[in-house]
């Protein structure tokens, strides 16, 4: 892997703090009625299709009205803030069919739909099932605090079709902050992080394989001179599950690492209401989700999807691979220069 580090520090529109975002608009790209009744109606041609959503492409649709919008959306994550919010879609007027439709009309202008885990899911309904977030489970079908995290893709997809009774709010820190943080209060616990840790697989592979990661996986990274941040640290803990150690300064460069995104003034906190979408960039935004209760009336509910995007300047390893071997569009160093 080349380096071509960029100076420090890291100055893009990605490295921001709260208060860059205090004031701003949320949801910040907001649909019409014209857009609404544009995206309607590509939904329910491609359902009538019958194609599986995750070959659905931006081509398949002729999006005019709602396009530009889309654009910009795809704009902030890709080269801005690494973040978007898209809101109006009424999920109230249309079946769970057609809003999940709706929804990967949308995406395809954003990315490429992935399958998410081994079971083969290409969306993940985000809901409380009771499960503990475990070595042998998945955070999403907990109602738990998740701590700070990327996902296992280029971009992450979150649409609201059910809000909670109390808490559930997501929460965004700039990857990029972070690193710069650490290179001006901690430089000397970056070659670890840059090293890389193993992962536990939380049991995402055929039966035969080893549960770990065959090789570290870097919390920082540098490609084409760009930073790409890939950081979870419960499976990096849960290695120790599997007889594998941490050393020393492993564990303090990891708590350097989440004693800095707990600091307030780093975060933003984002409630996605009925018919929002939120997308982000997993290089440059690691995300957490406060512990959430549901009531009789109010139950959490958001539809996830993973997506890869082929024409980002940020082609960074993922952890895709862990959980759908060969899935990433990612190739290592010795597979292809970069």
């Amino acid at each position: 892997m080349r380096d071509n580090r960029p100076l420090i520090p890291i100055d893009e529109p990605c490295n921001w703090t709260a208060v860059d975002y205090s004031l701003a608009p949320k949801p910040n790209h907001l649909l019409d009625k014209a857009m609404i009744k544009e995206i309607e109606t590509a939904a329910a041609g491609i359902l009538a299709e019958g194609r599986p959503h995750y070959e659905w492409r931006k081509t398949d649709f002729d999006l005019p009205v709602s396009g530009p919008t889309l654009a910009k959306a795809y704009a902030d994550i890709e080269d801005g803030a690494g973040f978007a919010v898209i809101g109006g879609w009424p999920v109230e007027n249309h079946s769970y069919d057609m809003n999940i439709a709706a929804y990967g009309v949308i995406a395809s202008h954003i990315g490429e739909i992935k399958i998410q885990n081994y079971e083969g899911d290409w969306i993940v309904n985000v809901i409380n099932e009771d499960k503990p977030y475990s070595h042998t489970s998945r955070g999403y079908k907990s109602a738990d605090l998740l701590p700070f995290h990327s996902d296992g893709a280029d971009i992450s997809g979150l649409l609201g079709l059910g809000e909670a009774a109390l808490g559930g709010e997501t929460i965004l820190v700039s990857a990029t902050n972070l690193y710069n943080t650490i290179a001006d209060e901690r430089p000397d616990v970056l070659p670890i992080l840059e090293r890389g840790f193993y992962h536990h697989r939380r049991g995402q592979h055929p039966a035969g394989e080893h549960p770990l990661s065959p090789h570290r996986i870097p919390v920082f990274a540098f490609h084409n001179g760009l930073l790409h941040c890939c950081y979870n640290r419960n499976p990096i803990e849960w290695v120790q599950k599997e007889g594998m150690k941490l050393a020393e300064r492993e564990v303090e460069a990891l708590n350097v690492v989440d004693a800095i995104v707990a600091r307030p003034e780093l975060q933003i906190s984002i409630t996605i209401g009925l018919g929002e979408m939120l997308f982000f960039n997993n290089f440059t935004a690691l995300h957490s989700r406060t512990a959430f209760e549901d009531d009789a009336d109010h139950k959490r509910h958001l539809v996830r999807l993973w997506l890869e995007d082929p024409n980002s300047k940020r082609l960074g390893e993922t952890l895709l691979d862990l959980y759908v071997p060969g899935t990433s569009r990612y190739k290592s160093a010795e597979d292809t220069p970069i």
